[in-house]
This record gives C-alpha cells, sequence and structure tokens, in this order.
C-alpha cells in the first residue's frame, strides 16, 4: 500500500510536471506562406482581459532568435486608440513582411524578436482578433479600462498561458496612443508588484514610440515644427506672434504659447481638434494640418501611382474617416505577384523600402481575413461573430467605431510616470522615449518637452548635454538623457533621423540598434553595435517552399517514467 502511495504521489507530481511544460503548447502556430528558415517558436491564442473571462484579449508571441530560454519579453502595443499589433508585427518590427502575392512572407532581417521574445497584444477588447463573448457589438473602450484589459491579460500571460516567462525580465513598449496605454499600464504594474498581486517582480522598463503623452504640448510644439519646415508664411507667424498670445506671460516667448486654447475638441474626443473659428484658430489649424494626399505620420515620405486594380477593398482613409491612419497616395512597385519583395530593397542605405510602406497595410489585412491562416493562429470561431465593424468576420487593422466613441480620459500622462519613478523598486528602471524626427502627428518637441519636465518634477539631472548616436558611423539621431543619481533610473529621450511616425518600418536597422541597446542587460548605450548585428544575413528564400514556420513541439515520453516505476515493480 505504501509503495503504491509513493507511486501516486510520482504520477502527480509528473503530471503536474507535464502541464507545465506543455502550457502554451496547444498556442504553438505552423504560419502559411513561410518562405525562409526560422528557429524559434510561434504562438497565438487568447488571454484572460477580465469582465469575468468573457474579455478575451488575442495574443501573438514570437519567440528570441537568439536565446528564448533567457532574453527578455518585450510587450507591444499598437496605437490609435483601436489599432492592432498583430498588424504591426506585420508592418513594422516583426520578422515576417508580406509580399505583394498575399501568399508568401518573406523575412525583415531587422525584426525586433534579435534578442527578445516579442508579445504582441491586440488592445483593447474589439481590436482585431480580441473580442466580447457576450456582446456581438461592444463598442466601449476608454483609458481607464483599456489599462485594467491590459493588466489582466498580462497576469493571465505570465501565470497560466505562458508560465515558462514568470519569473522572466520583461519591457513594455509601443507606439502613438500607447503613450497613454503604457504609462497608465506602468503604473498599475508597479502597484500590482509593491502588493504581490502581480506575478513577475521583473519590470525592468518601458520604450514608448513618437507617444501621445501630452495633447497640449504636442499641438503647440507641432506649430513651432511646422514653421519652421516652411510650412506657415511670414506674415501668419508675425501676427500669431503678436495676437495669438492670450494668457502668455511674455510676448514673443514662443516655446510657452498655449495656441490650443484657439481650438475646440471634435465630439469632445480629446484627441481631434479643429479651429473656434477665430482669426488665431484659423492660422493654427493651418499650420498643424497637413494636406491631402500627404502623409502626417511621415513629413518626407511619398507614394505615386496607386494601383489596387486587383485588390477589392477601399482604402482605410474611406471606409473609417474619422481615424487618422496612414492616409496617402499608396502605392505598388512592381504589380508582378510573382516578384519576391527582399530583392527590391536596397540594404546599402537607411531607406530601403522602396514603396513597402505605402501598400504593406492592405496585404497584412488580405493575409490576416485568409481561413488558413486565422485556423492556424487559432482563432476562435466565435469572433467571427463578434466585433462592431459592419463586416464583423473580417480582421482590420484599426477598429473605426471603437476610436469614434474613444474618449481620451487623461490627456496628461505624467501622475502616471510620477507613480513608476516614485514606487519602482527595480534598481536601473528605465523609460526610452524615442521619436521619429519628421512625425508631424505626435512630433519629438512637444515629446521631449513633457519628458524634461517629468525629469525635473522627479529629482531627475537634467544639466547633461545632448549628444548624438550613429549607426554604422553615421548619424542615427540624438540623445538626451536624464538620470537620478540615488538608484539609477533614467529617462532617455531619443531621436531616430528620418523616420516618421512608425519608426521600425522607416528605419528599421536603426531602431533594432536601438530597442536592443535599451534592453541590455549592462544598461543602455545606443552607440553599442554589441547587441545589434548591423548586416544580418537574409535566410535562404524559396517561393516554392512554403515552409512551416514554428520549432518542432515539446513531446515528452513516457519512457522517462520507466526508472520510477521500476522502483515499484522490483
Amino acid at each position: 500500500m505504501a509503495e503504491m502511495q509513493k507511486l501516486l504521489v510520482v504520477l502527480i507530481i509528473f503530471g503536474n510536471f507535464c502541464e507545465i511544460l506543455a502550457a502554451g503548447e496547444d498556442d504553438r502556430v505552423q504560419l502559411p506562406g513561410v518562405t525562409f528558415d526560422i528557429n524559434y517558436g510561434l504562438y497565438s491564442g487568447y488571454l484572460n482581459a477580465g469582465n469575468n473571462g468573457n474579455w478575451k484579449m488575442h495574443y501573438w508571441l514570437i519567440e528570441s532568435k537568439s536565446d528564448p530560454t533567457k532574453d527578455p519579453v518585450l510587450v507591444w502595443f499598437q496605437g490609435g486608440p483601436g489599432c492592432s499589433s498583430f498588424g504591426g508585427a506585420f508592418e513594422e518590427m516583426g520578422p515576417f513582411y508580406i509580399n505583394f502575392d498575399v501568399q508568401t512572407l518573406f523575412e525583415n532581417k531587422y525584426s525586433w524578436n534579435s534578442k527578445a521574445n516579442i508579445l504582441f497584444l491586440e488592445s483593447p477588447i474589439g481590436v482585431g482578433f480580441s473580442y466580447d463573448t457576450t456582446n456581438v457589438d461592444y463598442s466601449v473602450a476608454n483609458d481607464t479600462q483599456s489599462a485594467g484589459q491590459n493588466y489582466q491579460a498580462l497576469k493571465d500571460f505570465f501565470t497560466t498561458v505562458q508560465p515558462k516567462y514568470a519569473d522572466r525580465s520583461f519591457f513594455l513598449s509601443g507606439e502613438s496612443y500607447a503613450g497613454v496605454y503604457i504609462p497608465m499600464l506602468s503604473a498599475r504594474l508597479t502597484e500590482g508588484i509593491i502588493s504581490n498581486d502581480f506575478p513577475n517582480k521583473n519590470f525592468q522598463g518601458a520604450a514608448i514610440g513618437n507617444g501621445f503623452m501630452h495633447v497640449p504640448k504636442l499641438f503647440n510644439s507641432l506649430v513651432l515644427w511646422s514653421v519652421y519646415h516652411g510650412k506657415v508664411s511670414l506674415n501668419d507667424w508675425d501676427y500669431m506672434k503678436q495676437t495669438c498670445t492670450k494668457g502668455s506671460q511674455a510676448l514673443y516667448d514662443v516655446d510657452n504659447y498655449d495656441f490650443q486654447q484657439y481650438l475646440t475638441s471634435k465630439d469632445g474626443n480629446g484627441m481631434d481638434f479643429e479651429s473656434d473659428k477665430s482669426k488665431c484658430g484659423d492660422l493654427v489649424m493651418k499650420a498643424i494640418s497637413v494636406p491631402d494626399p500627404n502623409d502626417a505620420y511621415n513629413y518626407y515620405q511619398d507614394c505615386y501611382n496607386p494601383d489596387f486594380s486587383n485588390w477589392t477593398e477601399p482604402p482605410m482613409d474611406e471606409q473609417y474617416p474619422a481615424l487618422k491612419h496612414r492616409i496617402r497616395k499608396r502605392s505598388i512597385v512592381n504589380s508582378n505577384p510573382s516578384i519576391n519583395t527582399a530583392t527590391l530593397f536596397n540594404y546599402e542605405s537607411s531607406d530601403t523600402q522602396l514603396g513597402y510602406p505605402c501598400w504593406n497595410w492592405m496585404a497584412v489585412r488580405k493575409y490576416a481575413n485568409r481561413p488558413d491562416v486565422q485556423k492556424a493562429l487559432h482563432i476562435d470561431e466565435a469572433w467571427q461573430r463578434a466585433g462592431i465593424n459592419e463586416s464583423s468576420r473580417n480582421w482590420h487593422m484599426c477598429n473605426g467605431p471603437l476610436y469614434e466613441q474613444y474618449k481620451i480620459t487623461f490627456p496628461d500622462q505624467q501622475q502616471f510616470f510620477d507613480t513608476v519613478l516614485q514606487k519602482t523598486q527595480n534598481p536601473n528602471f528605465r523609460f526610452l522615449i524615442y521619436n521619429g524626427d519628421v512625425d508631424t502627428v505626435c512630433n519629438y518637441l512637444g515629446d521631449a518637452w513633457f519628458a524634461r519636465k517629468v525629469a525635473k518634477d522627479n529629482g531627475f539631472d537634467t544639466t547633461a548635454d545632448i549628444v548624438p548616436w550613429a549607426y554604422q558611423t553615421q548619424l542615427a539621431g540624438f540623445l538626451q538623457r536624464y538620470q537620478r543619481d540615488k538608484d539609477n533610473v533614467m529617462i532617455d529621450v531619443l531621436t531616430v533621423k528620418g523616420a516618421g511616425h512608425m519608426v521600425p518600418n522607416d528605419r528599421p536597422a536603426q531602431s533594432l540598434q536601438m530597442i536592443n541597446n535599451f534592453m541590455a542587460s549592462t544598461g543602455p548605450n545606443y552607440n553599442s553595435t554589441d547587441n545589434a548585428d548591423p548586416t544580418p544575413n537574409l535566410a535562404n528564400f524559396n517561393p516554392n517552399l512554403q515552409k512551416t514556420s514554428s520549432a518542432p513541439p515539446i513531446r515528452i515520453s513516457l519512457l522517462f517514467l520507466l526508472p520510477i516505476l521500476q522502483l515499484f515493480i522490483c
């Protein structure tokens, strides 16, 4: 009897061991259309984001190319609000880019999974493949609710879905409206770690790209950005400096002018503005608006010769005019679907893409709506009956109706930065505020103003000089570092030369060097090439290969039990 009890205990322990090892393996992905060899795992499934389990947040995990058992987890949030990080993975920093045939995937050799396990969360609920199981017309989203969903989803990731990462260092990252998501989630995580509510204590920092963190500073700085880029006549600028000064302390102290007071919020959402019908309001709107069909997200990005004769879906700006996605004249470089787009890229300069940003969003949408792709991603059948779009069975890069009902709750994110910086218990915690310097939606100057105020108010040294950083000996941008001596916590404010709103897309090589150095255990040195191979080799491309894209799943043999069973048989 005693031997049988021992055997039972061993079997229970072994069963738990197997369950832990197999956790998340049901979410392993065999991605259709991959045309190159990979050595890392892919996972896709759902996380419990709260509301009694009815909020199901889709996640897309791409393991590290280097050492997935040791490298940190990097969580990525897309902006919007209402845009999909799954789409961002294929448009920006993921390892898979889509050929024009929408059947095959080619390699982005500057993928951010170079030294990180990237976790893409489609947030908030209602975006992408994320949905509410009880309400097919779900359309409620706001800042506080989004922060709660993100917190609960991450808890579920570390405790239930992928517990092998439960003790791993992790960072948050994202762009645009993630400038709201990330500070609020960071504050929740910091407090959850202190109260022992959050399971992973190793929250090391957050990187925010072209962040929407302080609405007045962004709009006021954009006026100056526009003036100094030749968009405003000298006569209009003289008038604005002399007349649009209501509430200003000193005439011509334009850095402190509140130009936003002459604007009114459209629909009260706190994100989109129009003139208050005054002359000052009209001049301010003229200064900060980018005329169609130019690209507000990259002032120097031009796309010509649009040709979507084979793609029947209307452009995103026609589907959701209220949603500020990457609206521009879109082009294709070569309409031959057999062309491997990777061969068209010029790897000898920083402008590598030859029009890919002009049409990739449509390719991603068509690929994500392929039935075989959704099956491979383990997308719930129930999702096809959920969502708030009229064509609710389709995946969309951005959820227009969700955006239209969204109202920003916290247009100034400083209180959440303050919470993190005052309460973090992790030495060497760091924030990276990075900006492509030709974005006119969330411009670098407004974010720099905001970051400096946060640093000053939290006891950081703000006297250090700004310094250049380089990629392959060429200027890549500038770095302003704010550091607090007592705990070595830092805020890095960094520009990426020539990039717009989507930095990983516009400057892929520079962005990879930036993010790897930010996460380095030795601390950020953005000039270092130790953590970023500047010339990685592409994997072999074979358009007819259509490879299985995932590493072999974990298998546990019952032979493991034989030595234990012998103890009880003999």
